[in-house]
């Protein structure tokens, strides 16, 4: 699509009233692939949909970008997650992914966005649902995580977590990876939450659920950390998060993990298999096809 020519909103509010119905997305009109799974919120790059409930009514949509304006009250829910930009343009759009309003909400250009959107009588049927949606620019490493949940809801089969944010870059080019490998990957959950910032393997392991039969949710988990992002290879350290194994974790590049990833879903071999085959700086680095 053609790109708006009306200036940035450089941190003013708009009110928007939308005419259709249905969810909602902070996007580049032109990102070609919607986000893999759902929740109220669910990101990929250049890509953020908002699932925007049951109610009948019309939603009344308050947009904010520029600096962060703080927590606002008297929201039913409120939830962040970062997106990031690789062209430097994201639209509000509809449910058709079409553009709302032709603003572009990345004030800051291509990198990182925080979006922070706020909800109230989302699931209503005689009240018309309100949405604030802040889009701030760059990383907000003077803020204090949040409180991270007692259970990893998403998870399910393998597990990639994000634990370090401090190179935005890294991770968009890691995300990217995954995406043009859709084969290999297709089986893991992506977990991108601040709230598990400088969490250890025990620490994430503690957060898996488990069911009456006290198997995890999850029983392999990948996490992105500050060593993993700033390296060229990506060195993902894998942990087995099997009942009674006692496997000590390694890193594994990206361009072999796909195929541990792979194997260990299948049960073709076992993590002590591939544990077996790190080198001498505790990287294992062998490509399987």
């Amino acid at each position: 699509m053609q790109r708006s020519n009306w200036p940035a909103l450089q941190g003013r509010t708009r009110l928007l009233k939308m005419k259709e119905w249905g969810d909602l997305a902070i996007m580049d009109p032109d990102a070609d692939k919607p986000p893999r799974r759902r929740g109220f919120l669910t990101a990929e790059k250049d890509w953020l949909h908002i699932d925007a409930g049951s109610a009948l009514e019309n939603p009344i949509v308050t947009l904010y970008a520029g600096d962060d304006p703080g927590a606002e009250q008297g929201w039913d829910e409120v939830e962040e997650i970062t997106v990031i930009s690789t062209t430097g343009f994201l639209a509000l759009c509809d449910s058709g992914y079409e553009p709302v309003r032709k603003e572009n909400l990345a004030t800051g250009g291509v990198g990182p966005y925080l979006i922070r959107v706020h909800a109230k009588d989302r699931s209503s049927e005689d009240k018309k649902p309100r949405f604030l949606i802040q889009v701030i620019p760059g990383e907000r490493s003077e803020t204090a995580p949040g409180t991270p949940p007692s259970t990893i809801e998403e998870a399910a089969g393998p597990l990639l977590v994000r634990t370090s944010f401090e190179q935005p870059e890294a991770w968009a080019r890691l995300l990217q990876a995954l995406e043009k490998d859709p084969e290999r990957y297709y089986s893991v959950t992506v977990i991108d939450n601040r709230a598990y910032a400088g969490f250890t393997a025990g620490q994430i392991q503690m957060r898996i659920g488990r069911d009456d039969g006290d198997w995890p949710d999850s029983t392999l988990v990948l996490i992105a950390d500050e060593r993993a992002l700033a390296a060229v290879e990506l060195p993902l350290l894998a942990v087995n998060n099997l009942p009674d194994d006692d496997d000590e974790a390694f890193r594994i590049t990206l361009a072999a993990a796909g195929s541990f990833v792979i194997n260990m879903e299948l049960a073709n071999t076992s993590f002590s298999d591939w544990s077996r085959g790190i080198g001498a700086d505790g990287i294992y680095r062998e490509e399987h096809y």
